[in-house]
């Protein structure tokens, strides 16, 4: 059985003991009621929004099967998958389970009941509670996706109940292909370089035709189309221009036929760290967003993600208008593919993340409630990426077979690709900071190195 302790640098605004009773009734085997020790004080806040994470101990209990934690008040939602989060397998230590669905408004004063199957749990627990942020407020919602299809997977529900104030705005042209049998359509272009510019192209389309099924207006759309960024791009040759191994001629205006907003580096048209910098604060001022999310700089490892969050950083340095809060997500995990556990449509809750500090030094959470519509609606959004359209191979096939006939699990397999498994989710969750907290502590971070 393999330790491992989910630690975060998080800091509730509410949190209290609470203590998981066993039920003696005949046939409740592992299902438990949550009592808390200051039961008094949490029924005050049921006039208040909150995300509410259950910190416990788990420990799995088959070697194979994920274990699964079920939450619900009617014994006949006992078991429905959109009330059911699940976890590793072969793996014990501190978990985060997502209560968020159940502990509103109007569900306060009932009983709630966890039925832990394939694993188990220790009495004690503690029930953290983090204030909504004004995102409903009325403020202007920025969404910076490092590639198109980053803000589907981590934000479609979010930015599709807020679609009337939400902008999107996609850095990377994404035009990287290893070779001419990994195009999207087999055979289409001869040589590598033509193949490299259509798929840039076609990725531009993507970032710019997709949030218009959520109702996302094209003129609140931007696709910055620039490419081989890193951090040292930002903070040691700022000025340095990035030139394409494949196709010399690139350049970011691939990307921005269809932006309506006019950005410095439009006339420019140079790839450099400080173009990307210029371009992001001018979209902060221009937009003026009060909430701006973006990839996790300490968790996703992926590298263009990582220095897409410092761009922002700067950004923010530079800009006039500073965001209230900045949000952040998470699209890749280091050495874990399948994250979130479990079927299509159940809970998730925090990633793994193993480390209780951070360069932010406190971080708040917040989890965004989708429902089923939603859902796949998102499903969709996935399929209108040519990234994520996965080839139908023979393992993934007969994967698909075994579960839906043999096994009879709870998976769709709407998609061949990982992505359709993992991030159709009951919710979407995202930490956050003050902007300039954010700003102020990612560019120390690497100022100090």
């Amino acid at each position: 059985m393999k330790q491992n302790d989910y630690q975060y640098a998080l800091k509730p605004d509410w949190q209290s003991k609470a203590q998981l009773n066993r039920l003696n009734t005949p046939g409740s085997n592992d299902i438990y009621t949550l009592t808390l020790a200051d039961a008094s004080e949490f029924a005050i806040l049921k006039h208040s929004e909150y995300t509410w994470l259950l910190s416990f101990s788990y420990h799995s209990t088959n070697k194979t099967k994920q274990g699964c934690v079920s939450v619900f008040i009617d014994e006949k939602e006992q078991g429905a998958i959109g009330n059911s989060q699940f976890f590793e397998a072969k793996q014990e230590g501190i978990r985060y389970l997502n209560l968020s669905s159940l502990l509103s408004n109007d569900l306060l004063d009932e009983q709630i009941k966890l039925h832990f199957k394939y694993c188990s749990t220790k009495p004690e627990v503690t029930l953290l509670g983090f204030k909504k942020p004004a995102i409903s407020s009325g403020g202007a919602i920025l969404i910076i996706a490092p590639h198109a299809d980053d803000a589907e997977l981590a934000a479609y529900g979010l930015y599709s109940e807020y679609s009337d104030r939400t902008w999107i705005t996609t850095i990377n042209a994404g035009q990287t292909l290893q070779s001419l049998d990994r195009q999207y359509i087999a055979g289409l272009d001869n040589n590598l370089a033509d193949a490299v510019h259509r798929k840039a192209q076609i990725r531009a389309w993507n970032s710019m035709t997709t949030p218009l099924l959520a109702g996302v207006k094209l003129e609140r759309l931007t696709s910055l189309g620039y490419f081989n960024l890193t951090i040292d791009s930002l903070y040691k040759v700022p000025q340095e221009q990035q030139i394409d191994k494949v196709l010399p001629g690139l350049t970011p205006n691939i990307s921005r036929g269809l932006n309506h907003i006019t950005l410095p580096n439009d006339e420019r048209d140079t790839c450099t760290g400080e173009s990307l910098v210029e371009d992001l604060a001018s979209l902060l001022e221009q937009i003026k967003p009060t909430s701006v999310f973006i990839t996790d700089p300490e968790i996703d490892p992926h590298s263009e993600h990582i220095m897409s969050a410092h761009a922002l950083a700067l950004a923010i340095r530079k800009s006039a208008h500073k965001p209230d809060n900045v949000f952040m997500y998470v699209n890749h995990l280091r050495k874990i593919k399948k994250f979130p556990y479990g079927p299509e449509h159940t809970l998730t809750a925090l990633p793994p993340w193993f480390d209780a500090s951070s360069i932010f030094k406190e971080l708040s959470c917040y989890s965004h409630q989708l429902s089923l519509t939603t859902q796949k609606e998102k499903v969709v959004s996935f399929d209108t990426m040519h990234d994520l359209r996965s080839k139908p191979r023979l393992k993934k096939s007969l994967k698909k077979w075994w579960h839906q006939n043999i096994l009879k699990s709870d998976y769709q397999f709407y998609g061949y690709h990982t992505y359709f498994q993992t991030h159709i989710r009951a919710n979407e969750v995202f930490t956050f900071v003050d902007g300039q907290v954010f700003s102020d502590a990612l560019i120390q971070s690497q100022t100090q190195k």
